[in-house]
């Protein structure tokens, strides 16, 4: 980011979140949740070139998820899960355009495959009724990660963004559909900060 005052300010408030976290519910723990992602749609807004609208449309997205999960809703899971679908669609499609490849990358394209094989083998025969949704999920989110692989060339932000959220959504489907783990929420959280902030600050410095 070009301050870093306003990354200071995104820190402050993922901070805040991560702490209340001991505290939910609470009012408005919701907006707290999306508030630091909020806050990257309006750094994005301000510093974003070429890229601008379809990084806001995957913040977007991502917002409506945090919000989506964390209110008491019948199925807020599976609509949370639908929300973040199309954020990691939108970063996929966002990262293809500044594609290029180079050799070593598939070692890390490899890592991601293993990664979902492996996560799939411990996930598929817990999931009963929600196989499908989390099956194309994972094909999805591991679809954003080989594209931020293949976008990266200069500067390492991409690659810690798409590792986070890959880390993120595993300790969260562990934690859901495996077995429930002390500490969940703060490193679920932690993470998916960490990846949102990464795959942001990579995206900003992307070039045809």
């Amino acid at each position: 980011m070009k301050s870093p005052h306003w990354n200071l300010i995104f820190a402050g408030t993922s901070l805040f979140y991560l702490i209340s976290l001991t505290y939910r519910p609470y009012p408005l723990d919701f907006l707290f949740k999306a508030l630091p992602i909020l806050w990257l749609m309006l750094l994005v807004a301000r510093n974003a070139q070429n890229n601008k609208h379809l990084l806001l449309l995957a913040l977007g997205f991502s917002a409506c998820g945090d919000i989506l999960l964390a209110l008491p809703l019948a199925q807020g899971f599976l609509l949370g899960l639908g929300a973040f679908l199309l954020a990691q669609l939108t970063y996929f499609i966002n990262f293809m355009r500044f594609r290029h490849w180079q050799g070593w990358k598939i070692a890390p394209l490899t890592a991601v495959a293993v990664f979902a094989l492996l996560m799939l083998s411990q996930l598929l025969p817990q999931l009963d009724s929600m196989r499908l949704p989390v099956l194309i999920y994972m094909l999805v989110i591991c679809a954003m990660a080989s594209g931020a692989i293949l976008a990266y060339k200069s500067n390492p932000w991409l690659l810690l963004g798409a590792a986070s959220f890959l880390l993120s959504d595993a300790l969260l489907a562990w934690n859901y559909f495996i077995q429930p783990f002390d500490a969940a929420d703060h490193a679920v959280m932690l993470t998916y900060y960490l990846a949102q902030f990464g795959l942001v600050n990579g995206a900003l410095r992307l070039r045809a």
